[in-house]
C-alpha cells in the first residue's frame, strides 16, 4: 500500500513538474505568435509587392521580360517584397491548426496548412527567376531571351520545385474549410479566398494596383487568421500558467 502511494505522489509530481515546464516554456509562447505576426506581415508584403510590380505592356512573355528589364530597381524591389510575402505567410500557415479545439476540421485545416506552407514557400523561391528574368531582358535581343527562358522553365525539376500552380489556392480552401467547419472562422473565408485568387489571376498587370487590391479578399483572410492566433497565444498561456500556479 505503501508503495502504491509513493509511486501516485510521485506521478503527481512528475505532471506537476510537466505543467509548469509547458507553461513557463517561451517557445510555447513565442512561435505561435510569431507565426501569428507571420501571416499578418506576410500578407501586407504581398500586398506591397504587387503593387510595385514593373507595368507589362501585355500579356506574352516578351513584355514581361521587357517590362522587368525596364526598371531593376522597381524589378528587385517588388520580387523582394513578395518573396517575404510568400515565406512569411507560408510559416504562418503551420500555426493555423492549432486554433482547433477537439476533431472536428482537424485533420482537414492540418493537411491544408501544411501542403499551403510547401506551396507558398515553394513559390518564395520561385522570385528568383526575376533576377534572371531581369538580366537576360536586358542583355539579351528579346526573341533569344524568350527562346531562354522557356527552356530554363521547362525542366520538369524546375516545375516540380517552384511552380505549385493551383495547389496554392486549393490548400488554402482546405485550410479555412477546416477552420470554419471547427468554428474558428466563419464560411465567408472561403468565398474571400476565391475573389482574391480570381484578383490575382484576371486584373490586368499594366496598372499593378488593380490586382493588388483585387488580391485584397483573400490576403484580409491570412490577416484574420493571423490575429486569431496571436489572440489565442495571449489567452491561453497566461492561463495555463495560472492553473499551474
Amino acid at each position: 500500500m505503501q508503495n502504491m502511494t509513493n509511486k501516485a505522489t510521485t506521478n503527481m509530481t512528475n505532471a506537476a513538474t510537466t505543467n509548469m515546464t509547458n507553461a513557463t516554456n517561451p517557445a510555447r509562447r513565442v512561435l505561435p505568435y510569431a507565426a501569428g505576426v507571420s501571416l499578418i506581415a506576410g500578407a501586407a508584403l504581398f500586398f506591397a509587392g504587387l503593387a510595385t510590380s514593373p507595368p507589362s505592356t501585355g500579356d506574352d512573355k516578351a513584355a514581361y521580360l521587357q517590362s522587368l528589364a525596364a526598371d531593376p530597381f522597381q524589378t528587385q524591389l517588388s520580387a523582394l517584397l513578395l518573396h517575404y510575402g510568400n515565406l512569411l505567410m507560408g510559416v504562418g500557415l503551420l500555426a493555423l491548426p492549432l486554433l482547433v479545439r477537439g476533431r472536428r476540421g482537424s485533420v482537414v485545416t492540418l493537411v491544408g496548412a501544411l501542403l499551403g506552407a510547401l506551396c507558398l514557400i515553394e513559390m518564395s523561391g520561385a522570385l528568383l527567376s526575376d533576377w534572371f528574368h531581369m538580366e537576360i531582358g536586358r542583355n539579351l535581343p528579346v526573341e533569344q531571351a524568350v527562346s531562354l527562358s522557356d527552356k530554363v522553365l521547362a525542366h520538369p525539376a524546375q516545375q516540380l520545385a517552384f511552380s505549385p500552380g493551383p495547389l496554392v489556392s486549393l490548400a488554402l480552401l482546405l485550410t479555412f474549410a477546416g477552420l470554419a467547419r471547427a468554428g474558428v472562422i466563419g464560411w465567408w473565408s472561403l468565398g474571400a479566398i476565391v475573389l482574391g485568387y480570381a484578383g490575382l489571376l484576371f486584373m490586368p498587370y499594366d496598372t499593378p494596383i488593380l490586382p493588388a487590391v483585387g488580391t485584397l479578399p483573400m490576403l484580409a483572410v491570412m490577416a484574420v487568421a493571423g490575429l486569431r492566433v496571436v489572440n489565442r497565444t495571449r489567452v491561453t498561456v497566461p492561463a495555463a500558467a495560472v492553473s499551474v500556479a
